[in-house]
This record gives structure tokens, sequence and C-alpha cells, in this order.
């Protein structure tokens, strides 16, 4: 009965001089949802926004989701360029579409130039309409409109643009960064990654990482850890970097955790284990006549360390904290008390932590003192045979 009325819709639609409805969600061989991107960068002069698959009538489309903090997105810039220049005056567009601020990727290309057009500050309901998991994320339409393949920019070569244009493309997604026809109800996948930086997408009973350590999955589900214990056994695991996805039902966002713990023990046999206890940790605090050299700015951007450098365009204290717990290798809580939104830069100089807490005291007002304190624990070991 559904294909019936759907045959009835499409043929009225044809008769009647007008365009059948696109589907919602993006899938193979069928035509792209209606795409809406109020801001463009790059693009011709004549052409300042697109009001749907119209404005690109004709035209083959290499639509890339990308962020400016996303590294693996930024590594294929030079690449994605070079194609975008070989098919200049082609009739396929290279499209890159950001949810971040004009302001923010006019700065980013600064530095790093990109031959795309670029729509920033695009909605969410774009993302969902191609079911974007994670970044970066590649959808190749054809010049008959329609989908044809889900991959990722590291896949998308000269041979692949020349096929879409020629709409020979097959139907299919691409090894690294398929995406089913229907979403899964629920899905954990784990594989070793060969990708050199990593990437994640969160947001509710969902995750998506490309190279991720398994100590920052863990963070995530169990919402922080101030220390992790690697068990005898456990090492070689602890130690690599994953593609992991993992997604529940609307509503069962709780049971994440359970589904990934037996996913991680059923694929790499190992069991965590939370506890909470006492023990002698870091703190940083403000020092007296501190914070130094700090500028508020209300708004979240980038940290990069470079070296024994971190630079801050955009964070609190607690990401300090953080970096610092990773540099020591052990806990450094924030009880700083302040949750403003600062750039700074702070040089530790090494890794010795009355070295760091002088230097936090001269730079940023700041020091670390040792102090006892209850702390979250993860436990990761082998599972008992």
């Amino acid at each position: 009965m559904k294909k019936i009325l759907l045959t009835a819709m499409l043929f009225l639609a044809a008769c009647g001089g007008q365009q059948a409805e696109r589907p919602k969600l993006a899938r193979t061989g069928l035509p792209a949802p209606e795409l809406t991107l109020n801001k463009l960068i790059n693009a011709p002069a004549a052409v300042k926004e697109i009001r749907g698959w119209k404005d690109l009538e004709g035209k083959a489309v290499v639509l890339e989701f990308w962020a400016t903090w996303c590294d693996p997105c930024v590594e294929s810039i030079p690449h994605l360029n070079q194609l975008a220049e070989r098919f200049s005056g082609k009739p396929v567009v290279f499209l890159s579409v950001t949810d971040e601020s004009e302001a923010d990727v006019r700065a980013f290309l600064k530095d790093h130039p990109m031959s795309s057009w670029i729509a920033p500050e695009a909605g969410a309901g774009v993302f969902k309409a191609f079911r974007v998991y994670g970044r970066p994320y590649t959808v190749l339409i054809g010049r008959d409109g329609k989908v044809a393949a889900f991959t990722s920019p590291y896949d998308v070569t000269e041979e692949t643009v020349m096929k879409l244009l020629s709409s020979k493309i097959p139907a299919a997604p691409a090894q690294g960064a398929a995406a089913p026809a229907e979403p899964p109800l629920a899905e954990f996948y784990i594989g070793r990654s060969t990708s050199a930086s990593g990437s994640a997408d969160y947001g509710g009973g969902r995750m998506a990482a490309r190279g991720m350590p398994l100590r920052y999955a863990l963070s995530y589900l169990f919402g922080g850890a101030d220390r992790f214990e690697v068990r005898p056994g456990a090492e070689e695991a602890m130690a690599g970097s994953y593609d992991i996805r993992l997604s529940v039902p609307p509503g069962r966002a709780a049971l994440k955790k359970e589904l990934f713990l037996k996913g991680l023990e059923a694929a790499l046999g190992l069991k965590v284990k939370e506890s909470f206890r006492e023990d002698d940790v870091l703190v940083l605090k403000v020092a007296p006549g501190g914070p130094l050299n700090v500028k508020e700015t209300g708004v979240y951007g980038d940290t990069r360390v470079n070296g024994t450098v971190m630079e801050a365009a955009g964070s609190g204290f607690t990401v300090l904290a953080q970096a610092l717990a990773e540099t020591l290798r052990e806990p450094v809580l924030d009880e700083t008390k302040d949750k403003k939104i600062y750039k700074f830069a702070f040089d530790r100089g090494g890794d010795d932590p009355r070295v760091i807490s002088a230097r936090l005291q001269q730079q940023l007002g700041l020091r670390l003192e040792k102090l006892r304190r209850k702390i979250h624990v993860l436990e990761i070991g082998p599972v008992k045979p």
C-alpha cells in the first residue's frame, strides 16, 4: 500500500509540475535531503547562499562536514584544495559545512587557506539530515542530485570525482566512514585505528570517535576520572587508539555505559572497576593576587599544546588542570573556584611539579599544592579466565 501511494504521489507531482518531496534523511541512491545554507565563504560573488538543490542544479557536490578543532579535518585540507583546483571550471562544487561562527572560520582561514566553498553557522538540521555522526565526514552527491556515497575526505580521489561527474560512482558506502541505510537501533563498534590524529563527536546516547585512546572514551562514559590504574595484562590494549561507534535508542542513554563495557570485555578482554578513595593529589589553586596575564573571553576556543607551552584561546582552568595531569601522570584537581573563560598561555618549562608550580605563580597567579582528597579511580585489568 505504501509503494502504491508513493508512486501515485510521484506521478501527480510530475503531472502538476511540482517537485516531489525529498527524503528527510540521506540515503544512497535517493535524492539528497533539502539543503539550506545561509552563509557562504569563497563562493562566486553571485552566490550568497544556498536555498535548496535548485541552486546547485546540474552540479556534482563533494559535501564535507568539518570543524576547525578537528585535527583530521585540518590535515585533509591540502588534499581537498588540490582536488578543488584540479576540477576548477568543471560542474562540481566542493562544499565544506561547519556549525562554527563565521568570525572563527575567517580567523582560521588566515593560516589555513581553503579552496572549497565554506558554509559557516550551519544549523543542526543539516547535520541530522546527512547522518553526521562525527567529523570529518563526506557525502558525495551526483549531478542528478542523488546521494552516491558516504565516505571520508581521505578516500576522495581524482578518480572518485571523475566517476561522480559521470554518475558512475557505486551507490554504496566507502570503507572507513560508512553510513547505514537506516540508523541502527543500538550499536557498539571498536576497531584498531590507523588515523594519525583523533577526533570525536558526542551527544546524548551516542559517541563516534576516530583515533581515540581508551582512557578518553572511558572518561566520557564515567563522567571523568582522576586516576586510571592499568593492571598487568591490560597495558597493550590501553596504549592503542581506536575507532569507536556507540549508540543507544532515545530515552535509553543511561545504558550506553553498560553496552560499551560489555563490548570492551568481548572485544579486548578488559574489565573496568570504578571506585572512590582518599589519596594525596596535586590541587590547582589561585595564588594571592591571581589570576594574572589572562583575558576573559566568555567564549570557548581551541586549546593547543606545543612542547611545554599550552595556549588557550578560550578555556577555564579545569582544562589547564587536565593538561597538567597528563604531563605529571597523577591527578590534578581544579580548586580555583574560577568558572570564567579565559585566553591565556603557559609554559611549564619541564615535568618537575615544583618547577611547574613556581612557573604557574609567575605566569598565571596560580599554584599547585599537595593535599589529601577523595578521588575518582578507574581500574582497568584483563578479564579473569
